[in-house]
């Protein structure tokens, strides 16, 4: 993989994360209404595609 992907893998990954764990923070405090848990399984999807894309992408630096 070339660098270009390295670096746009990770960033993809924290952002997810971080949006991520905002979402379900407010939907455990009942914050978010309405719209809060088709969000979060949408985010969970996106972290989940991150985490994958971020993997396959630097599986050189696992093994």
């Amino acid at each position: 993989m070339n660098t270009n992907e390295k670096f746009r893998a990770t960033p993809f990954a924290i952002g997810a994360f971080i949006l991520f764990i905002i979402s379900g923070l407010l939907f455990f405090l009942h914050v978010m209404t309405g719209m809060s848990q088709p969000t979060q399984v949408w985010l969970s999807a996106l972290f989940v595609i991150a985490v994958v894309l971020h993997t396959v992408i630097n599986w050189k630096q696992f093994t």
